[in-house]
């Protein structure tokens, strides 16, 4: 936690999309949402992903540690927030975007209630090995059997580089969540080339994994 806290303080967020997600763009009409729908986006930051989601009709619910990604998010994209505090969390509300500013290990299932969807670009791979099943497990217990998952994984030699964001391979995806979900593979790209970090970094690969994880007995 202090690690990530420490990065955006020193605005050190080369993990920061600063565009929509092409995957979510292409992948998010499969899961045949309805307008107002509700969507979780663990560990969010200040992901453009948001305000587009939102602008879509979608209700929007974010959980983040720091306070600095969530008042930049809502700086850049000049939206008007109200801020409260509620038991656990400080929570940020703005039209269809609910915002909590916490530890996600803090969050229950009534908080993410009637949601439909995880969209998880960044969570999972910005999560140590020693707390991935942690991580998971909390993603299940969170949601629904008619919440369905959109992720999105990295793969690299990690030997090469330690990470975050961390290599998760898809048998370590399917280790995570093929008791309570069919998992498909629909995309695997080679991205190495799409920042000069990477190859400054020494790596000579780097896969953008993107899956669709649909509960087993959802409807």
């Amino acid at each position: 936690a202090k690690d990530w806290l420490d990065r955006w303080q020193q605005n050190k967020i080369g993990f920061h999309q600063g565009e929509v997600n092409a995957s979510l763009q292409q992948y998010i009409d499969i899961f045949e949402l309805n307008a107002r729908d509700r969507l979780f986006l663990p560990l969010c930051g200040k992901a453009h992903d948001i305000a587009w989601l939102a602008a879509r009709g979608f209700e929007v619910i974010g959980i983040e540690l720091s306070a600095i990604a969530i008042e930049a998010f809502f700086a850049e994209f000049k939206m008007q927030y109200q801020c409260y505090e509620s038991g656990r969390f400080n929570v940020y509300e703005s039209d269809n975007i609910i915002l909590y500013q916490g530890d996600y290990f803090d969050l229950t299932a009534h908080d993410l209630k009637g949601c439909k969807l995880v969209y998880d670009r960044a969570a999972l791979i910005a999560i140590d090995a020693d707390n991935r099943a942690r991580y998971s497990s909390q993603l299940k217990s969170l949601t629904s059997s008619s919440c369905n998952i959109l992720l999105i994984t990295l793969e690299y030699d990690q030997s090469v580089m330690k990470g975050p964001p961390f290599s998760v391979s898809t048998e370590e995806v399917r280790q995570h969540y093929s008791d309570q979900y069919q998992i498909e593979q629909l995309l695997d790209n080679e991205t190495v080339d799409e920042s000069p970090r990477w190859r400054s970094q020494g790596l000579v690969s780097l896969r953008e994994k993107t899956y669709q994880l649909m509960r087993k007995n959802s409807a």
